[in-house]
């Protein structure tokens, strides 16, 4: 695969089966964290998704791999005491002739800091699952820079081999670099640089049908992934901007506290989430939290979301 990536507005074609890449980064123009999105932004990220010749991804698939177990008081704002279980997941866009990941997973290690010192479920079969569709995959992106998202690609086994088809983006290597979630998933300069690393302002199309949308606040690497497969269907993962879904469809962030500890940006989160909860609103965008469990095994349930990794 080869993605060539041209200053300003960029262009990104990926050809399946070729296995080296190059990048040309540019300097940020106007950030975009904490404004709001252009009124017409989906129709640009629809328009962006056709710029990529190919056919479109045909499913989606998604496997959970561990749970982290939380109330809905630490998840929204206002919530109550009723648990709560944060799914780790990863996810797995389908074409006719390959797959490219959502997330890369997390070895159990990593997996031990988000339990606080508690003993929270991980499944190990399954994320050995993940490292072989990572392995098989065209291409991997990655949402966000913190450990249960990214480690896959950086404390893998295989991490040199995964590296040349990882996309990360300036910003998430900046944090990983100079100040990451935890130590165990920092990147020195010298193994960043094994990477796909880009920079971009505001849309990057990498693949028939999929486009990347800056959206910092949860971390300054944040993006979201959209995916458009063949049936029309239109998918916008958000990664954690929102840990449920009622995040979005209540317009509410976390707690003060939590907001706190994750060292999130409040007034960009709060853009982010009115125009995700306009997309899916008005234009029928299906949107895809990371960790909302209830909400993944529906759409599991419902067809929606594979629930294996080819």
């Amino acid at each position: 695969m080869r993605a060539v990536l041209c200053a300003g507005l960029f262009s990104v074609f990926l050809l399946f089966g070729e296995q080296n890449a190059t990048a040309v980064e540019t300097d940020a123009l106007v950030p975009y964290e904490s404004e709001l999105y252009p009124e017409d932004l989906l129709q640009r990220v629809r328009e962006a998704a056709q710029t990529i010749p190919g056919e479109l991804p045909q499913s989606i698939n998604f496997v959970k791999f561990a749970e982290s177990h939380r109330t809905y008081a630490a998840v929204i704002e206002g919530g109550s005491e009723d648990p709560f279980i944060s799914a780790r997941t990863a996810f797995q866009v389908v074409y006719p002739k390959g797959t490219i990941m959502l997330d890369s997973g997390m070895d159990e290690e990593v997996h031990r800091f988000y339990g606080f010192g508690r003993d929270e479920p991980y499944w190990q079969n399954v994320n050995d699952e993940i490292q072989a569709a990572l392995r098989r995959a065209q291409l991997i992106l990655i949402t966000h820079e913190h450990g249960d998202h990214v480690a896959g690609v950086i404390r893998s086994d295989y991490r040199n081999e995964l590296a040349t088809k990882t996309i990360l983006t300036k910003n998430q290597v900046r944090t990983l670099n100079l100040a990451p979630q935890l130590p165990e998933i920092m990147l020195t300069p010298e193994r960043a640089r094994d990477y796909i690393v880009v920079d971009y302002e505001l849309l990057l199309p990498v693949a028939p049908g999929i486009v990347l949308i800056k959206a910092s606040g949860h971390t300054h690497g944040h993006q979201m992934i959209y995916v458009r497969i063949q049936d029309d269907a239109e998918f916008l993962f958000i990664g954690d901007i929102g840990w449920t879904l009622d995040n979005i469809t209540e317009q509410k962030l976390r707690p003060a506290a939590t907001i706190a500890r994750v060292r999130e940006d409040p007034q960009a989160l709060t853009h982010q989430i009115a125009w995700i909860k306009g997309v899916m609103d008005n234009d029928d965008v299906i949107v895809i939290p990371a960790h909302d469990d209830e909400l993944l095994l529906g759409f599991a349930a419902d067809g929606i979301l594979g629930t294996s990794l080819e």
